[in-house]
């Protein structure tokens, strides 16, 4: 890895976690209350995305361990941004095409 890469800003976290149905509302409340968003598949499947998180990414993960009691696996995943491009045909190709 390069050093520009250890530089990176973090763009977005994704984090897909099971929990026990009976705090699923509770766990989603909470994610949304500190501005994720939330994707509930099945029963006890969550997805919840975080974009351009700020604060402590731990007492997040914390806070949502001492709702349900006890830990549980959360699959963390981070997507930065290296490049962003915008491609625009300039007037010359709109008038032709």
């Amino acid at each position: 890895m390069s050093s520009d890469d250890e530089t990176l800003s973090i763009e977005m976290i994704r984090w897909t976690f099971a929990v026990d149905p009976a705090h699923r509302g509770e766990i989603e409340t909470f994610l949304l209350d500190q501005g994720l968003e939330v994707l509930v598949r099945g029963e006890e499947t969550m997805v919840a995305t975080w974009d351009e998180p700020e604060g402590s990414i731990e007492e997040v993960i914390e806070g949502m361990w001492a709702i349900t009691g006890s830990p549980f696996e959360v699959t963390h995943e981070e997507f930065h941004r290296a490049n962003l491009l915008l491609y625009d045909a300039d007037e010359e190709t709109k008038a032709v095409a």
